[in-house]
Parts: C-alpha cells; structure tokens; sequence
C-alpha cells in the first residue's frame, strides 16, 4: 500500500478540502462535479483522475484567494503522494451584480403579491451575466423542490410558477411607471 500512487485516492483527500474551504467561508460555493477515473477498473490502482472544479463568490477576490488555496492544496496532496498535478482553466468568470434599482422592484414586487423577498447571490453562468454588462439586469429565481437544479428531476411547483407570473406583472407596472 505504500508503494501506490493512487490517484484517486489523492482526489479524494482534495475533493474533501473543497468542500471543507467551501463549508468554511462565508459565501464561497465550491462544487466538484465531475471525476473521470482513468483506468476505472475495480482491481487497478487509479493512475489517473480529471475532475472539475466550480468556484463561486459575490466578491471576486474571495473567489480568487480561494481557488489559490484549492491549487495549494492540490499541489501539496499531490507532492506528499509522488503524484503530479497539470491544470486547465475553462473559465474565469467573474462576479456580474445585477442592477440594484431593478433588483429592488423585484423585491417590491414580491412583497405586493404578499411573498417574502429572500436575496441571494447566484455564481452560475446565466444569461443575465451576459445582459448586465450591456444594459440593467435582474433575476427572479423560482424554487425547485429538493433543490434539484440542472439535472432531469429538476421541477417546479404550479403554484410558484403562477406566483412567478405575479411578482412579473407587478414588477413591470413598476417599471411602466418609472418610464413614464
């Protein structure tokens, strides 16, 4: 056992201060979603293993101080263990706000229709990132039972789309409004 360089025994150990980095810091989403275990053969050492890594933050420099530590602590876990580490950066996206006076006629909106207004930062590619750099942006997020977000099981309730339908309604009077 002490002659093995197994790697997927090290991407573990990493996947586990992911989660530890993540759990510590305030704000900070921090997701391994992917393994690919290389040769993936339930009698063979791994000898190699590629995962992803998803790093997210409302405040850039968070999200940077902690990818940094998660490539120390790869490298280090990787060093103790005679492994080597190579990287490849997909993407680098940084924190987008939303446009805080259409963010506050949504949350105007949600407490006309009688729902109470629940903020939170989302890092996720959505196409809002997109639109705000070219014109003011926000988002209305509908809930998904269980959480369950981009995987097939993911659905929401009727009840949320129709209230959905409501704080639009009362978002764009608001909106009208101010326009005219």
């Amino acid at each position: 056992m002490r002659l093995r360089h197994d790697a997927l025994a090290a991407a573990a150990e990493w996947i586990a201060k992911v989660e530890t980095l993540a759990l510590a810091t305030d704000g900070l989403v921090a997701t391994v979603g992917k393994v690919v275990v290389e040769p993936n053969a339930g009698n063979v050492v791994p000898g190699a293993v590629k995962v992803s890594l998803d790093v997210r933050h409302a405040i850039d420099s968070t999200r940077k101080e902690a990818i940094e530590k998660l490539i120390e602590s790869a490298d280090a876990i990787a060093a103790r263990r005679s492994l080597t580490v190579k990287r490849t950066r997909q993407m680098d996206q940084p924190a987008v706000p939303m446009d805080e006076r259409l963010t506050s006629f949504l949350a105007d909106a949600i407490e006309a229709i009688g729902l109470p207004v629940k903020m939170m930062s989302s890092g996720a590619g959505h196409d809002a990132m997109v639109m705000a750099a070219r014109v003011p942006t926000a988002m209305l997020f509908l809930r998904s039972p269980g959480g369950i977000s981009h995987h097939p099981a993911e659905a929401v309730l009727e009840g949320d789309v129709e209230a959905s339908l409501g704080v639009g309604r009362k978002f764009l009077e608001r909106l009208a409004a101010e326009i005219r």
